[in-house]
């Protein structure tokens, strides 16, 4: 994609949920919008149904019709194969990681491709390219039980980034980290904004929120 390009991904217009058996609203007519390579900070609080609108945007809870679109396309009308399809083209980044201790880290970054049986020589080209940028090299033997928590989010990062999707969902990344480490994070994320992709973050810490708009231009939601 040229990065002179910005087209919209992703439009939420009015969307309005109740919380499961209340009466009371868990969305009031949230809108929120997300163009490509633009680096979106959605704030929450407690509460505010962060979970239930990562799930939304990822169409595995069903939101009204007319609510959630991708590229001005209704995602009420997609078919179960076009949803499978639309979720290939994101990827997450957990807090919690979701790596597959069993792998070292080189096998848990090609993971994603593998699984779409691409050539070896297209997975070691784009592999090598996304671990020199992000200067991982020296961890790619290592088993990641072995790894600290910022080793295991930066190669979190590089699964994302190898996976090629429309735009990576940063889930409060840096939740189980140490300040100067998750301010490296967000440099990261900057980075690969800057470099490759659209980038969604979410998260409840105003601190680092007012770290990054004083290094780079942000959109920012509120929720709650």
């Amino acid at each position: 994609m040229n990065k002179r390009e910005h087209q919209l991904l992703i439009d939420v217009k009015d969307l309005t949920r109740w919380y499961e058996d209340s009466p009371y609203l868990l969305f009031d007519k949230f809108n929120f919008a997300l163009y490509s390579w633009d680096f979106t900070i959605i704030m929450w609080k407690s509460g505010c149904g962060k979970s239930t609108l990562v799930k939304l945007l990822l169409w595995e809870k069903r939101a009204p019709a007319r609510s959630i679109y991708h590229k001005r396309e209704d995602l009420s009308r997609y078919s179960e194969e076009e949803i499978q399809y639309f979720r290939r083209k994101i990827w997450i980044v957990f807090q919690d990681y979701k790596l597959i201790s069993s792998l070292n880290v080189k096998d848990n970054i090609t993971y994603p491709l593998r699984i779409y049986n691409l050539w070896d020589m297209v997975i070691e080209e784009k592999f090598q390219s996304i671990v020199d940028e992000l200067k991982i090299d020296y961890l790619i033997n290592y088993p990641v039980k072995y790894l600290s928590g910022w080793e295991k989010q930066k190669v979190c990062l590089a699964r994302a980034l190898i996976h090629d999707p429309e735009f990576i969902i940063a889930d409060e990344p840096t939740w189980n980290l140490d300040r100067e480490h998750t301010q490296q994070i967000w440099d990261m994320l900057i980075n690969i904004n800057r470099l490759w992709n659209t980038v969604l973050l979410i998260t409840h810490d105003i601190h680092l929120l007012n770290y990054i708009k004083n290094k780079y231009q942000v959109n920012i939601f509120q929720m709650c």
